[in-house]
């Protein structure tokens, strides 16, 4: 430390104003920034998740524990014991990149002390910044002071009242590192827990759009005209589930302008402040899905004819279709039926439904066919005059 003392970070803790929120998103029941103990009540229903030792009261406080993270493995560890860090170098620009959001004065102690130290290695005048969030989530990191006064913030820095410290120090050593070419020493990385993550939405089982009707056509439709800085374009298409394909670097949408060629050329896409696309359907509606679109004209928008233009993937019956039906609990299937018979019937079906969804899986892939099936759809041409 500073002072020549010796300080450590604790195992992973959030304190009870975590619970409080912020200003602009305020928590439930009696929370409140600022607190520096702790409750009787909250311990108590706390503890059923895991209760911290003395030893981890004293390296927090004054962080009073709300939840005690280190220790709670089910269904799989809720924090990280390790953290990933790096710095990148670009001529004399430096990233360092963190796993956790810093405060604005923690941010400007970390940048201060790395510019000190790329200077005596001779650059001039070095360029750092701070990429957070990265590789990892950890929550904030506060400096001390802000840590003793335990609002949001501090009471969601894991590792205790040292944790700025302790980037520092790792910062500073890779640092170094950096400016020397020399190799620097590494922990083992956090588990990667991606394929264990848990999820309550609903998987995509299949796209309907109903008896006749097409995917991607047209449900309400554009009107004639619209006069620019005024008026908004608004066409609802027959759709499918977003989630099936997020178009990366792709979009949902396009605005098109006609030219003199007759040639179309977007003007903008789903990214642009005046369009938005919103999704309605889901869970009851049977698979029938709609995609809004919306076009707030802007003010310089030139005079001319021009349509809506949506793109989507939808799910098809080909592949698992069962997979809904297969993911019941047996009590489910027993209390709607009101027979455990009736149930055990069912599960013979899941045994038959299986191993014909093994064998169709087979044949999609040996034949290369896919769920999936991309669809798009204009609405008519428009003028908008100014």
């Amino acid at each position: 430390l500073d002072d020549g003392s010796i300080g450590r970070t604790c195992p992973p803790a959030l304190g009870y104003s975590f619970a409080a929120g912020t200003t602009d998103g305020i928590g439930d029941f009696s929370f409140q920034q600022g607190t520096n103990t702790s409750n009787p009540f909250w311990n108590m229903i706390s503890s059923f998740l895991s209760k911290p030792s003395d030893d981890q009261i004293a390296c927090h406080a004054p962080k009073p524990i709300l939840i005690n993270a280190a220790n709670v493995t089910l269904p799989y560890d809720w924090e990280p014991n390790s953290v990933p860090i790096s710095i990148f170098r670009v001529g004399n620009f430096f990233i360092l990149n963190v796993p956790g959001e810093f405060t604005t004065m923690a941010g400007r102690r970390l940048r201060r002390k790395m510019k000190d130290i790329i200077v005596d290695f001779g650059v001039q005048d070095p360029i750092i910044t701070i990429a957070g969030l990265a590789n990892s989530y950890t929550h904030y990191i506060t400096t001390r002071e802000e840590y003793d006064g335990q609002r949001y913030e501090a009471a969601s820095t894991l590792y205790g009242p040292h944790t700025l410290t302790a980037y520092i120090q790792e910062f500073e050593r890779i640092t170094r590192h950096l400016m020397q070419g020399t190799p620097a020493a590494s922990q083992s990385p956090p588990k990667d827990l991606s394929k264990k993550q848990i999820s309550l939405l609903p998987p995509v089982e299949l796209d309907t759009v109903g008896v006749g009707k097409k995917f991607g056509s047209v449900a309400v439709e554009a009107e004639d005209q619209y006069v620019a800085g005024k008026d908004h374009v608004f066409v609802s298409f027959r759709s499918a589930n977003p989630r099936n394909n997020q178009r990366i670097e792709g979009t949902f949408l396009t605005v098109d302008k006609l030219g003199e060629d007759g040639s179309w050329k977007t003007v903008y896409v789903d990214g642009d402040w005046c369009t938005k696309f919103i999704w309605k359907g889901g869970i009851g509606s049977f698979g029938i899905s709609f995609a809004e679109v919306v076009w707030e004209i802007p003010k310089e928008t030139e005079q001319g004819l021009y349509r809506v233009c949506h793109f989507g993937t939808r799910k098809t019956l080909i592949g698992q279709s069962g997979e809904a039906f297969m993911r019941l609990p047996d009590w489910v299937i027993s209390f709607n039926s009101g027979s455990v018979a009736a149930a055990a019937l069912v599960q013979g079906f899941r045994y038959i439904f299986t191993a014909a969804h093994h064998l169709r899986d087979e044949m999609t892939n040996f034949l290369g066919w896919s769920r999936y099936k991309d669809f798009s759809g204009c609405s008519k041409t428009f003028l908008v005059r100014i």
